[in-house]
């Protein structure tokens, strides 16, 4: 074979090769495009869950598994996108470590939620620090005696911040809110569940000790005699730290739901396919 047809062929083969190589990405191409709206709105859907999530841990209001029950089953987002096979179409590592997280938080807000007793119970424990006339309130549908707390209210107190039992594993939040009795003379209530299972309702001017001293009191109470009352107080920050890294892998596929080096690498799988 002459050098000049060796050339021609060689030419014509390659140029068989890039028509081919640009067919396939343009095929590829155009499939990302059509699959670019269905990802963008995953991701986001994604973002905004895990904002929540967030959001919810910062203000100590955790959510619970509760807040995603669904008929029989318990589905936040994620989980519920892994049972509908939408998790498949989300990059594997994100899938994988948002699964992973989702399901840490929700363990770790059942945790808190499940030593809230406890903490009531720590509050309550020694009466002697509040001023006589405190009472215990009846309701049929409590079985604990002593799970609605009220002190006695000596200014004739009419206004109250209510909160969750969770703002306790935050003691800077709850020195803050507890010095209200002190400067706005306004009474605090802790609560818990709809319709309440606790509640612990404390007015202006009836404790036997300053408020500084209460609070330093009722942690030395929650540090020794709650377990895990440390670790799970530490462990709301770890959280937030994995929740914002996972935000910024979210927020570039919000962007750019498939990258370019994906689409290239993808159109060379399906040649080969």
């Amino acid at each position: 074979m002459s050098q000049t047809m060796q050339t021609v062929l060689l030419s014509l083969a390659t140029s068989l090769f890039v028509s081919m190589v640009t067919f396939i990405l343009g095929l590829k191409s155009g499939k990302n495009q059509a699959d670019r709206a269905k990802l963008q709105e995953l991701y986001k859907n994604i973002h905004r869950h895990f904002s929540e999530l967030k959001e919810a841990l910062a203000d100590d209001c955790p959510k619970l598994w509760e807040h995603y029950k669904k008929n029989d089953e318990y589905l936040p987002l994620i989980k519920e996108l892994e049972s509908t096979g939408d998790i498949l179409f989300i990059k594997k590592k994100i899938a994988k470590s948002s699964l992973d997280l989702e399901k840490r938080i929700l363990i770790y807000s059942w945790n808190l939620n499940h030593h809230i007793p406890d903490l009531h119970n720590e509050l309550v424990s020694n009466l002697d620090i509040y001023r006589d006339g405190y009472s215990f309130k009846t309701y049929n549908r409590s079985e604990d005696e002593k799970a609605h707390f009220e002190s006695v209210n000596p200014t004739n107190c009419r206004t109250f911040s209510p909160r969750g039992y969770f703002i306790l594993y935050n003691k800077e939040a709850t020195k803050a809110l507890l010095q209200k009795i002190d400067t706005s003379s306004c009474a605090v209530e802790f609560s818990l569940g709809n319709p309440m299972k606790y509640t612990f309702k404390i007015y202006p001017d009836s404790l036997n000790v300053s408020v500084e001293e209460y609070i330093e009191y009722i942690y030395e109470r929650f540090n020794n005699n709650i377990e895990e009352f440390n670790s799970l107080c530490g462990e709301k920050d770890r959280l937030i730290e994995e929740i914002d890294k996972l935000l910024k892998k979210v927020e570039k596929r919000v962007r750019e739901p498939i990258g370019f080096w994906e689409t290239i690498i993808g159109a060379f799988g399906d040649m080969f396919r």
